[in-house]
């Protein structure tokens, strides 16, 4: 009887919380699709139920009553959860992001897991959508915490978007300067002209001059064509030259094989224009994540066409992810050769990162260690350990780093 009661006044008092905050419904994804444009500022795939949620890393979306969606969490039950491991994250850049609308603007700010304000992608504290008579977003900006204009993580403060009569989108990415910015580093499309999918995925990206006709880039890629499953899964990706024929795109191949096990990736294949297994800029000709039973990475490895590990580029095989026993947490990150055996990143110099978290999950101490298990120097920034510092409501206010002898290096 107890519990009854109990659950009958949880039930109340989520009813009337989700009433203030204008809350209607939500929906639950399992993992975070891949998209290539923030066009469409959130998007979940492999729905799952609010129970399944409970049990998994997991994207929940807060809808109000005009179907509009004003908060999106990043979660494990109920607890929102830092981007740690491989949990994707392009264009959703926070724990928590709330969304308000005023007239033809949409806001994004975002929270930490202790909804304390935060800025993400190195200073931008809001971001905001304009949108157009039809209520389509035509144009993305960045602001700083003071007010600033600010850029995001490709160096970009200004999308600009037009509907074309032919039902395409053109894109263009503008920086501080007013220049044009490519699509990602590598990715060196300027103009991009987009198509969707009836599912509201893109289809196809193609890299276009000012009178609309194909140009192949840097690579010799004009256009990408992307594919996905019933579950919105990212499936298979293909690059083309401005003839329509196979090309090598940035990542020196052209295109990727996707292989899932439930909602969760365990392969990535990629091939040659002949479709033949090719190698990857990583230094891999297959990509084999494993999970654990709350969604987070708990290893990926580099393969060759036969699945047998192989060093990358960055000279290891394999990187294994050590998680809380409740799965919240990343607790430790290291490198193995083909052998098997502790390996150093190329580009860090370490072989293993560790996390001293307190009682709350926040991190006091990371630190970096060698093969023997002796703290090391970071080769890109000299630091072996770093020290975190955190205020009342359990903000962060940042860290300092020291090397091995125990000097003070920021």
């Amino acid at each position: 009887m107890e519990t009854t009661i109990k659950s009958l006044l949880t039930g109340l008092l989520l009813l009337i919380f989700h009433a203030a905050i204008g809350q209607e419904r939500s929906e639950y994804y399992a993992v975070l699709p891949f998209w290539e444009s923030p066009i469409t500022p959130f998007k979940g795939a492999c729905p799952i139920t609010a129970e399944e949620a409970m049990n998994l890393v997991h994207l929940q979306l807060d809808y109000d009553r005009e179907n509009r969606v004003i908060a999106a969490r990043v979660q494990l039950g109920g607890h929102l959860k830092d981007f740690e491991g491989f949990f994707g994250h392009l264009y959703i850049n926070a724990p928590l992001t709330k969304i308000t609308y005023e007239g033809d603007k949409e806001v994004h700010r975002f929270y930490d897991r202790f909804e304390n304000p935060i800025m993400v992608m190195d200073g931008v504290f809001a971001k905001t959508y304009e949108k157009d008579e039809r209520g389509r977003n035509i144009r993305l900006s960045f602001r700083s915490r003071t007010g600033e204009i600010a850029s995001d993580t490709f160096g970009v403060v200004e999308y600009l978007w037009e509907y074309l009569p032919g039902g395409g989108v053109l894109e263009l990415r503008r920086d501080a300067k007013g220049a044009l910015v490519p699509l990602r580093a590598d990715f060196q499309f300027l103009r991009t002209r987009m198509h969707f999918a009836p599912d509201g995925y893109v289809s196809l990206i193609e890299n276009i001059d000012t009178a609309g006709q194909l140009v192949n880039g840097h690579s010799g890629a004009a256009s990408f064509r992307y594919f996905y499953n019933p579950q919105g899964r990212f499936l298979r990706w293909e690059v083309y030259d401005k003839a329509g024929e196979p090309a090598i795109g940035p990542s020196q191949t052209a295109g990727e094989q996707n292989s899932f096990d439930g909602c969760y990736l365990s392969d990535i294949a990629f091939f040659d224009r002949d479709g033949n297994p090719a190698l990857h800029w990583s230094g891999a000709e297959i990509w084999h994540f494993e999970w654990d039973r709350f969604g987070n990475t708990t290893s990926l490895s580099f393969l060759d066409r036969n699945r047998a590990l192989m060093n990358s580029s960055n000279g290891y095989a394999q990187i294994r992810f050590k998680w809380s026993e409740d799965g919240r947490f990343l607790l430790s990150q290291a490198y193995f050769d083909a052998s098997g055996s502790p390996a150093v990143h190329k580009n860090t110099g370490y072989h293993l990162m560790e996390n001293h978290r307190d009682t709350l999950g926040l991190i006091r101490e990371t630190l970096y260690k060698g093969t023997g298990g002796a703290a090391v120097n970071r080769t890109d920034t000299g630091e072996a350990r770093r020290s975190f510092r955190y205020g009342d409501t359990h903000a962060s206010l940042g860290y300092q780093s020291f090397d091995t002898a125990g000097n003070l290096l920021r």
